[in-house]
């Protein structure tokens, strides 16, 4: 007859548990994979395809975030073109003194914009490869909790 000392641990409980994971194993599973963790948030938005239109959006961006008032002027008018254009220069040249402030200010802000956009694609990169590094570690250590959790209930067996 083999003595143990009593630490504790209830022998009949671990028995019973030892008992009804030798009958069904995936209730071992079941009963590791309940706990409750907390709950990754959805991060779905992250991961293609999303993350190429996200790429594609960013490309746009920088290539269209300098806004330019001197684009070139025209008429589709045949006959009064040349008197349109002309009027259309005219108006141009006196509202440079009130249009370019505002031009040079909504320039300096689509530059920011552009480069806030890009700085936050690439934490946004940084903290996807973070996320799957800590999914990684969380299954290694759920992994080492149930090989741990098997390893107790098979010595329990193995002593009585």
């Amino acid at each position: 007859m083999v003595f143990m000392r009593n630490n504790g641990i209830d022998v009949e409980q671990v028995m019973e548990e030892v008992n009804r994971a030798i009958a069904s194993p995936h209730t071992l599973l079941a009963d590791f994979w309940k706990e409750k963790r907390p709950t990754a948030p959805c991060v779905s938005f992250l991961y293609p395809p999303h993350s190429r239109t996200l790429r594609v959006n960013l490309d746009m961006v920088s290539r269209n975030w300098e806004v330019d008032p001197e684009f070139e002027v025209g008429s589709r008018r045949r006959v009064a073109g040349r008197l349109v254009i002309a009027f259309k220069k005219l108006t141009r040249g006196l509202l440079r003194w009130y249009v370019n402030p505002i031009v040079h200010q909504i320039r300096k802000f689509n530059m920011l914009v552009t480069r806030t956009l890009f700085d936050l694609a690439n934490n946004l990169d940084e903290v996807s490869g973070r996320v799957i590094e800590l999914e990684k570690q969380e299954v290694e250590r759920r992994l080492k909790e149930l090989e741990q959790k098997i390893s107790r209930l098979e010595d329990g067996s193995a002593s009585s």
